[in-house]
């Protein structure tokens, strides 16, 4: 695991400024630094070692240092291609992964992406053919960003690398922002920057001297349905999921340092640890974390229940909001760009705390994608026959009986939503945060208002009509699809990247193994969500490994308390940001319209936490990375 920086320019290369850039990546990767620059070239690398920890440094070069790589990410299946490519008369100097990653380059190209089981982003430069090399894993669990403007191509895990060239320029993307407002993150390829792209899950760049090209090497979601014709039931559906899921969490067991998991209690992160345990040789060490406010915001006791089930060496964290403001500001600098979703908040402590134990964890993300795991998919299950109802009653009376509800947030939802009638507009719009409407308001007739005609949600119609074969008509398949498209690498996969990563700690995520995301969509929504039971084929893999109370237990995640934050610890905090002299002057939105969220999220007459915390997030990022100016 480490934070990958590079340049290719046609006028040449500074290789004081690339070791610089290349050090602001410091916590990705803090046991080593390496770099390299040719002619017109420039790779760096940080490094967690993690394999081979003697031996991996990069840069990694070839036999006949033709190719040369820089790597961040893990390769799970190195092991069984490295016999391979011996064969082939391939010479081996380490044991790590991204020596096989080289090699297999060098033997199938850009196909060899076709080979690998892993998550990364990977530059490799390609001297014969003039060519720099950069990929994407296939789910998008590692970020890769680039600035590219004819002359100069540069890369970079985290867009602070690319912004520490001062000649990059630090513009406003309106469009980045207008998908901020609606769904609290980027939508790759944009990025809050209008310079600045993210490359797209399951593509790879090629740079050469004719330019850049972009292409896509993997996607999911176009093969026959396993159950059509009913060829296939429950139960060997289920156990193709356990026997994948059972081999993707020992393949991400495999580490020369120590390994743990993260462990809420819910059925996925109780399954991983439970499959851990068969594959571990000592104790597995989990870590949990709750809020001192308790209610939903607290999940140590479920946690707990497992961990005492099966016997982990169980560490929990509580905490309160002493630091707030503190951490919040830290999560704006390693976040790079405005990010809404404040669960990035707990799994920053999180990784943190699991930090001073191991440099490892498994996760378990994906699952709600992959197995239907959303109330929101249940939810639109009863669109057509809401939208049955009397049209007065499901556009006037309904929704304007839930604009005046200030809680009882997804019923509010709901009503706001079921009546749209297409429904990848319908989905999009019980994503949204700011609406349309709300989002017109706010910009009112500013500098960054020139989205006239730009939809944030494009992408949503544009997945969920892209499937074919038996797919196309399962409804909630086509909806996961979407997510596994959008949601799930802009927002989740972004979120467990940087907060881990902050804190020089290696997430693994067992769920998003690519087989397994194959299969997942390979089996009809109907053995997924049935009536108001959800993940009903992941949990019938599972049922022996964890206590039966997980399977039954409603779903919460990483629930955080922003709304009592937003009326105590950072009330006043949020008030002098957002609507102090400094900010105003900006003219981006519309000062009355943020005061009129504060003061009505105050009074208790309505609930404005989710928008406050993206208005206060973009402020506090403009700050540090466009005025340069602390708080």
């Amino acid at each position: 695991m480490c934070g990958i920086y590079g340049q290719l320019s046609r006028s040449g290369i500074d290789p004081v400024q690339g070791e610089t850039a290349t050090n602001r990546l410091f916590h990705r990767g803090p046991d080593e630094c390496g770099t390299w620059h040719g002619d017109g070239i420039f790779l760096g690398m940080r490094r967690l070692s993690i394999i081979d920890l003697a031996g991996g440094q990069q840069p990694i070069w070839n036999e006949d240092r033709t190719c040369c790589i820089v790597f961040n990410g893990e390769l799970y299946n190195f092991r069984d291609l490295r016999p391979e490519l011996e064969a082939k008369g391939h010479v081996f100097r380490t044991r790590s992964d991204t020596e096989v990653i080289l090699h297999a380059y060098e033997e199938w190209g850009t196909d060899c992406l076709k080979r690998f089981n892993g998550m990364f982003g990977i530059a490799i430069w390609d001297a014969p053919r003039q060519r720099l090399f950069l990929a994407r894993d296939r789910i998008g669990e590692k970020p890769l960003y680039y600035y590219h403007d004819g002359e100069r191509l540069i890369f970079s895990s985290e867009i602070k690398a690319i912004m520490s060239d001062p000649s990059v320029p630090r513009e406003i993307n309106p469009r980045g922002l207008s998908n901020f407002l609606a769904f609290g993150h980027a939508v790759a390829p944009e990025t809050m920057y209008r310079h600045v792209s993210k490359l797209l899950p399951g593509h790879f760049l090629l740079a050469e001297k004719g330019g850049i090209r972009i292409a896509e090497y993997w996607d999911v979601g176009h093969e026959p349905q396993l159950a059509a014709g009913e060829t296939l039931g429950e139960k060997e559906l289920a156990e193709r999921v356990r026997a994948l899921l059972d081999d993707s969490v020992q393949r991400r067991m495999i580490a020369d340092v120590p390994v743990g998991a993260f462990l809420s209690g819910g059925v996925d992160s109780s399954a991983i640890v439970a499959l851990m345990k068969r594959h571990a040789t000592g104790p597995v060490k989990t870590f949990s974390l709750g809020f001192t406010i308790g209610g939903a915001y607290n999940e140590l006791s479920d946690a707990r229940s497992v961990a005492e089930h099966l016997g982990t060496e169980h560490h929990e964290l509580r905490v309160e909001s002493a630091d707030l403001v503190e951490t919040l500001q830290t999560l704006v600098y390693q976040y790079d760009e405005p990010f809404g979703d404040p669960a990035c908040f707990p799994l920053y402590l999180l990784s943190r705390f699991a930090r001073e134990h191991v440099k490892v964890v498994l996760a378990g993300d994906g699952g709600d994608e992959l197995f239907g795991g959303y109330r929101r998919y249940a939810a639109d299950r009863f669109a057509g026959l809401y939208q049955k109802l009397p049209s007065l009653l499901t556009k006037n009376f309904l929704p304007a009986l839930a604009a005046r509800l200030p809680r009882f947030r997804r019923i509010k939802r709901t009503l706001q939503t079921l009546h749209i009638a297409d429904p990848a507009a319908r989905y999009a719009s019980w994503l949204r945060v700011f609406t349309p409407a709300m989002q017109a308001e706010l910009l009112g007739h500013g500098p960054l208002a020139e989205t006239t005609g730009y939809d944030p949600a494009w992408p949503y119609p544009q997945y969920y009509h892209r499937l074919n074969g038996a797919t196309q008509s399962d409804h909630l398949n086509r909806l996961m699809y979407v997510d596994v498209k959008t949601w799930l690498p802009d927002a989740y996969m972004e979120k467990a990247d940087k907060a881990t990563m902050a804190c020089s700690l290696e997430a693994r995520l067992p769920l998003l193994d690519h087989r397994l995301v194959e299969l997942a969509f390979q089996i009809p929504g109907r053995f997924k969500i049935r009536g108001s039971a959800m993940k009903m084929i992941l949990k019938n893999a599972v049922r022996d490994l964890v206590p039966a109370a997980v399977l039954t237990r409603p779903k919460h995640g990483f629930a955080v308390p922003l709304d009592p934050w937003f009326r105590g610890p950072l009330k006043d905090f949020t008030f002098e940001i957002l609507l102090d002299d400094r900010t105003r002057r900006r003219g981006y939105f519309d000062s009355a319209f943020v005061e009129r969220l504060w003061r009505e999220h105050q009074e208790g007459r309505h609930v404005w936490d989710s928008h406050l915390w993206l208005l206060l997030n973009f402020e506090l990022w403009h700050r540090t990375y466009l005025d340069g100016v602390p708080v």
